[in-house]
């Protein structure tokens, strides 16, 4: 089966369902080919295929700061550019068909001279418009002063944080919590208002650096905008609060990103400080490690932290909720926003409605064992189909050698009446070696088990790889760890692969190599 290529998110959208996040995706486009580009110029790929695997060697050998380069390798590898192993970093087939120096098919220089031309990209508008404003607009902005750029920064994130909002106050409704909220770097205070919508009589303290209260009170001239807002001014890392203060909701949005790892522990545990006994802490931000519906948004706003602010990093939800419970902080979870953001609730009484995890935890739990793909779907969706099973007896030299394959594995009938005891299986893609992808399945299906999921069970792809050659005249070695494949059990991997979203054709090319697909069913 052919591996594809990775789809972009812009790729992906549906017409009927476009909303912000196309646009935004569109809007940061750039970032992708500025990645690209930057491992060409270091010839990355080339230094990996040269066998400087790991990041020390590499960092050496491509002359890059390591902990910058680590940063840049997360990126490739979600782009599924490079891929993380046992050894170190590796390339990826794609990356090493194309982007080897010296190699037949080697198009780097084709890519970076896209790069040669893209300055002209930036006078499209007066290409377009001969529209005289619209060039004195553009060199307007890029001559406006401190407090012009400050007030397009509010405008431009109060816009953001109004699209989020709605998406944030439907994680945090069920969860009780009590006024007044502290709204720390809030920007124009849009989550505290719509939180304080659904709480009538609520109110927040808006603490921000008095350049930007300045440009909210512009952006929000009507003194009844403040009614329930008081604004507090000041720098979060300096500032004082009275020992009294406490707050029963603390909102970090979009935050902790603009400080390295050290500083943003700090602040998160000073913030931590002024929450209630009983409070909600609630952190909205990019994180790296999440996946989401936007795969490759955290990994790419950790590098605009690097290349905008001094010393700003995206953080890993694992390292947050370590911070979190160095502070005390028992009960914690993360949920991924319909966008490209996460949220982080946390508090010392248990949350509401957070004890079972949510599939798309499983989601996640799934892309973090290292598969490449992994979509829920109604298991009415799972294709079963008697010829499936007659293609392993008649063309599969492994037909009878395989405990967990035909004839031994499940007939299909025995599957279908399997799967209708089931309303939601997740498909799941992988690649070689089949071993490794056995077990990261069986790992995902433990996971399962534990989040409460009790009937998980999975199916593998191809022949069982627990034993060589399979003892199929006695019992199984492994009767804990062996699974059959989905042909096995009759199930069409490629139409039920395709009712996912999933795009697998036959291998027609040396250099293609197998797409596994493997199944959970969850209950």
């Amino acid at each position: 089966m052919t591996k594809l290529p990775v789809a972009l998110p812009f790729q992906q959208s549906d017409a009927g369902h476009r909303g912000f996040q196309f646009l935004e995706d569109l809007a940061t486009a750039h970032w992708y080919s500025e990645v690209l580009f930057t491992a060409l110029d270091l010839n990355l790929f080339g230094c990996i295929e040269a066998g400087n695997q790991d990041l020390d060697r590499l960092a050496c050998a491509a002359s890059c700061r390591k902990e910058s380069l680590d940063r840049l390798l997360r990126v490739l590898e979600r782009l599924e550019l490079v891929c993380r192993t046992n050894e170190g970093w590796s390339n990826n087939p794609i990356a090493r068909l194309y982007l080897i120096p010296g190699s037949e098919s080697y198009m780097g220089d084709f890519f970076l001279y896209r790069r040669y031309i893209r300055p002209k990209w930036s006078g499209l508008t007066q290409a377009v418009s001969p529209d005289r404003n619209a060039s004195a607009r553009i060199e307007a902005q890029q001559g406006e002063d401190y407090e012009c750029r400050t007030e397009r920064y509010v405008r431009a994130l109060d816009a953001l944080a109004r699209v989020k909002a709605p998406e944030i106050v439907s994680l945090i409704q069920s969860q009780t919590w009590e006024s007044p909220i502290l709204d720390v770097a809030g920007g124009a205070g849009a989550l505290s208002r719509a939180l304080i919508k659904t709480r009538p009589g609520s109110r927040a303290v808006l603490f921000e650096l008095p350049e930007v209260l300045s440009a909210a009170k512009m952006l929000y001239p009507d003194p009844a905008d403040w009614e329930s807002i008081e604004t507090s001014e000041g720098d979060f890392r300096t500032h004082r609060f009275d020992r009294e203060q406490v707050f029963g909701l603390v909102l970090l949005s979009n935050f902790l990103h603009a400080y390295g790892p050290e500083e943003a522990r700090l602040l998160l545990h000073k913030a931590l400080g002024l929450l209630a006994p009983d409070g909600l802490l609630v952190i909205h931000d990019y994180f790296p490690d999440r996946f989401g519906h936007s795969p490759h948004k955290g990994v790419l706003y950790d590098l605009n932290m690097m290349l905008n602010t001094y010393n700003g990093a995206c953080h890993d939800t694992a390292h947050v909720g370590e911070w979190i419970s160095e502070a005390g902080m028992t009960h914690v979870a993360t949920r991924d926003l319909p966008s490209d953001t996460s949220v982080i609730l946390a508090s010392r009484r248990p949350l509401e409605n957070t004890d079972r995890p949510e599939m798309e935890g499983l989601l996640h739990a799934a892309r973090s064992s290292g598969f490449s793909r992994a979509v829920l779907m109604p298991a009415d969706q799972v294709v079963v189909a008697p010829w499936v099973r007659l293609k392993c007896r008649f063309g599969c030299s492994g037909y009878s050698n395989n405990r967990q394959c035909p004839p031994f594995a499940m007939p299909e009938e025995a599957t279908r009446r399997l799967l209708d005891t089931y309303a939601t299986v997740m498909v799941i893609e992988g690649a070689p070696p089949g071993l490794e992808f056995h077990e990261n399945l069986l790992r995902v299906e433990k996971e399962a088990f534990l989040a409460g999921f009790h009937k998980a069970l999975v199916f593998g792809a191809g022949p069982c790889p627990l034993c060589s050659p399979c003892p199929v005249e006695g019992p199984c070695r492994h009767p804990k760890r062996a699974r059959p494949s989905m042909e096995a059990c009759g199930m069409d991997v490629y139409a039920t692969a395709r009712n996912a979203g999933i795009r697998i054709e036959p291998l027609t090319e040396p250099l293609q190599y197998v797409k596994y697909i493997g199944l959970l069913l969850l209950e």
